[in-house]
């Protein structure tokens, strides 16, 4: 009696979760946003659907775009600024039921006087636009299992007419500088905490200097090797300062970036853990300071 009731249970169950696995894949075509990191955008914006081919217990979606980059620039145009960051976010239609898909293969491309450029997506779906202005079809493809979705957008890409002579773009449109770990493991590196933020920016009535931030410190072992790389920043910053910090918050060294270089590596020795470091990057108009930002990060 109890090996029957035992196996009753079993079914019971095998059950419940075929039910719970045919729910999470009969889902129906997500609705698809762009969120363009601007202050001045709080809103994210919908894009169209446009090739689709998908199944699900609601019915069979299909519909069929000739041409993407027309289709893509036939709907409202949504302006941002050259370099900025940006992610895409999905979700479930409602409408459909179900829940969200475990693992899709997300892409982007912009097209432009019928040429794709591909976007290079993280693995959280953030990018940054190009730094060349006109306007694009955003396209986007979203591929669960055997559906695919494609999505457009109209986007223009423009410079602010804020800026002046004598100051830099915006903040969040410059280019961050990378820090990556490099070791035997992870040959081409991976990136290491960090803490990156702007120090003073188009209003730089004094130097700051430095104040020593509270830091979240990362792993490393003797032997590794930390590199500071800035080779995308545009404009390139005037000055950069390399500051080490001892793990009794006392400065050991200040040292001034060679301007012929735009990397700094650190050798990773017993004597270096614990310590914190900090580069400053100072961009000036003659003589004057017109912005400063700080990249810190700690050893351990």
């Amino acid at each position: 009696m109890r090996k029957s009731m035992k196996f009753i249970s079993v079914i019971l169950l095998i059950s419940a979760l075929a039910a719970c696995f045919a729910e999470d894949y009969d889902v129906g075509v997500p609705r698809a946003y762009l969120h363009a990191n601007d202050s001045l955008r709080s809103q994210p914006m919908p894009l169209t659907e446009a090739n689709i081919s998908w199944s699900s217990s609601s019915g069979d979606v299909t519909e069929t775009t000739d041409d993407i980059e027309e289709f893509g620039l036939s709907q409202e145009a949504t302006t941002v600024s050259p370099n900025l960051p940006a992610y895409l976010e999905f979700e479930e239609n409602e409408e459909n039921g179900g829940d969200i898909w475990t693992n899709p293969t997300i892409t982007a491309a912009l097209w432009k006087n019928g040429e794709e450029t591909e976007i290079e997506l993280t693995d959280s779906r953030e990018f940054r636009f190009p730094k060349t202005e006109g306007n694009y079809a955003l396209a986007v493809e979203f591929i669960d299992r055997d559906n695919e979705a494609q999505y457009v957008g109209n986007i223009v890409i423009e410079e602010s007419s804020g800026q002046e002579a004598g100051q830099l773009p915006k903040y969040t449109y410059m280019e961050m500088p990378s820090i990556t770990k490099v070791n035997s493991t992870d040959p081409s590196g991976v990136m290491f905490d960090h803490t990156y933020s702007q120090v003073c920016w188009n209003n730089c009535y004094f130097n700051s200097g430095y104040d020593i931030p509270d830091v979240h410190a990362g792993n490393v072992e003797v032997g590794d090797s930390i590199v500071i790389d800035w080779e995308m920043m545009e404009p390139k910053p005037s000055e950069v300062i390399f500051i080490e910090i001892d793990n009794n918050e006392e400065e050991v060294s200040e040292e001034i970036g060679s301007s012929n270089s735009s990397t700094i590596t650190i050798e990773v020795a017993e004597q270096d853990l614990g310590n914190q470091y900090s580069v400053q990057y100072l961009w000036r108009d003659g003589k004057e300071l017109i912005g400063q930002s700080s990249l810190n990060f700690k050893l351990k």
